[in-house]
Order: structure tokens, then sequence, then C-alpha cells
């Protein structure tokens, strides 16, 4: 495993890169946000992100990070939890809260410990959320651990709170499997163990479970996701600009991967093969990048443009505080695991 240092944060912290994997799969991992920085398969890079922290630090799309306490939104930012009310920040104009507020575990500097054994190289990241941070109740102590083998990596998500609190962690890479700099992901396609999506509101927010039955939404087989089926005239597809929802995982094929029963989740296919996606979570969020033009330029310069990546964030459903879900009980072990195949 190589480390090294990225970058330096404007208070004069430094922030450190870790390089793991020896195999078809190396990732690049950032101390900072846990960025997953760079994804090679094979030696092309699959994912967004930036050469240098400043692209991080100002660019919105939460480029590769780790995001919590609660992934997702929160309608107006507000919950009630043991009958008290709380009121997060409304980060996300107009819309409530997003992806843990407005300093969330995306712009945290992780505690950073590299594990290497005969059959994987690993980076173990900690940190400790205190009661109150951005208004959520509870200390939480997180763990979060990268680890790469021949062909694939996982992330494995753990925390413990010292009070009932939501809890909702992913990671918001952007994938193109024709390589980050292979254009558009329309002559790509995309398969999903789901039968049942959130339907949105205007806001993007979750008004009910509903069958996936019927276009556009049905990707129980390979669906292409074309331009056509981006710019469709179906409401549920205007509200995002594009594919911008949750889907509930109902597959039954299963892998076992480090003393767990994973779901196979999302089969994502383009020119350089096939990322699999398995999990123990009951939902991933499917989404294509539909705002992630900007003139800030990508890793060597490359022109940031919309729906040139998918999101496969796996997760709890949107909004679930307010629907009695995704609650991480006190002294109880929040586990979840999310595993990437390429093949």
């Amino acid at each position: 495993m190589n480390a090294y240092i990225f970058d330096i944060l404007p208070d004069g912290r430094a922030v450190t890169a870790y390089e793991l994997g020896k195999g078809d799969v190396k990732i690049t991992v950032l101390n900072y946000g846990g960025i997953l920085q760079k994804v090679l398969y094979k030696g092309t890079d699959l994912i967004g992100g930036y050469d240098k922290l400043e692209g991080y630090l100002t660019q919105d799309g939460y480029q590769g990070a780790l995001i919590g306490r609660y992934a997702n939104r929160i309608r107006e930012g507000r919950f009630t939890l043991n009958g008290k009310d709380f009121q997060l920040a409304c980060n996300e104009t107009g819309r409530g809260h997003l992806h843990g507020g407005v300093v969330g575990f995306d712009k945290k500097i992780w505690n950073a410990q590299p594990i290497v054994s005969c059959c994987c190289e690993a980076l173990e990241l900690t940190l400790v959320s205190p009661d109150g941070e951005e208004n959520y109740p509870g200390t939480a102590e997180v763990k979060v651990t990268y680890t790469v083998t021949e062909n694939d990596f996982s992330i494995h998500y753990e925390a413990v709170s010292d009070k009932d609190t939501p809890f909702n962690m992913t990671n918001h890479a952007y994938f193109n499997m024709n390589g980050i700099a292979g254009g558009a992901i329309y002559d790509q396609t995309l398969e999903l163990a789901c039968d049942t999506m959130s339907v949105v509101d205007d806001l993007l927010i979750p008004v009910g479970p509903v069958s996936v039955e019927g276009p556009p939404f049905d990707f129980r087989k390979p669906k292409l996701l074309s331009k056509e089926l981006m710019d469709c005239d179906d409401a549920q597809m205007k509200f995002g600009a594009g594919l911008d929802h949750n889907f509930y995982i109902t597959g039954c094929e299963k892998k076992e991967y480090a003393g767990k029963q994973l779901t196979k989740a999302a089969v994502f296919t383009g020119k350089l093969g096939a990322l699999i996606l398995y999990t123990d979570t009951p939902c991933v969020q499917c989404y294509a990048g539909n705002f992630m033009a900007g003139d800030y330029p990508f890793k060597g310069g490359l022109v940031r443009e919309k729906q040139h990546a998918l999101c496969l964030e796996t997760q709890f459903a949107p909004d679930g505080p307010n629907r009695g879900e995704a609650i991480l009980k006190a002294g109880e072990k929040y586990d979840y695991t999310a595993l990437f195949t390429l093949a």
C-alpha cells in the first residue's frame, strides 16, 4: 500500500491519499471525507473526481465521498424521535436536509489505519460524531473499512451511538463503465434486482413505494440508460431531470462475503465490462449525474458534463426518520456492506 500527501487544507492540515490493491482493481482513498478518489479497473479510471483538494472543497456533487449521518434527503430537515422534535439544517435549497447537513461526514478528516494481509489490502477509517453535531442526537462512533482484493472492492460501514439517532451511510462515487472519460452513459445498461421504487414529489422526497412495472423504471432486465429514457415525458423522470430514484432491493441471488449474506442488487455494464453490486442494505439510490456539468474540470482536465456517470448508493430509503425507519438504537450496532465486483 502506498500513502502520500494529496493536498493541504486551507487551515494547514495535510490530506493523505492511500492507494490500495495489487490486481485488476486498485482504488485511492483520501482521509478527507473518506473520499474514493480513483477506481482503476485494468488501468482505467471509472469514477469522477478531482486532481486537487480545491475541487472537493468548492464543487457540488459529493464526488466519491462518505455520506452521513443520514444519506439522501429528510423533508424540511425535521423529524420526531422519542417524543422530541428535531430541526436539522436545510442545506439543499427548497428541499430540506441533504446528506448529513452543512458539515457532514464528507467534510471530516478521518483517522486512517492501513491494513495489509496476504489476500487483500484495506483502509480503516474512524471518527467520533459528537452529540448534537448537525443537531443529530447521540455521540456516534463510526468506522468505515475499504477493502480491495483481485477483482472487487468493498465498503463496510459500522457505527454505535449512545442515544437513538437516525443513521444511514453510503458512498457517493460516480461510475462510468466506459471509463470516466468515456462520454455519456447513454450506451450503458443498468439491471436492478428491484420490484419496488419510491415515488417522489417535486422536492424528490418519497411519497410512497410503488411497483416498477412498466416504463421507464423497470430495470429487472438490462435496460439502456439512453438519452430518450432520461428525457422522457414521465413526471417522475422530470422531477429529477433524469434518473434519481430510490429502489427497494428484492432480489434473491446471494453472495457470501466476509461472513455476511449479501444480495445482488445491480449490474451496470459498459464497454469495459460489468460493475456488479451486492449489499445488505434494503435500498439503492440510482442517480445519473443529472446536474454534474460545470466549468471546474475533473481529473486530467476532463470536462464535467451531465449524465456522464451513475451513482449506485446503497442505503435506507430517503426521509426514513419520518416513517420511523433507519433509527440506530442506543447501544446497537449499525453494520452494512457494499461489495463492488468488476468483471
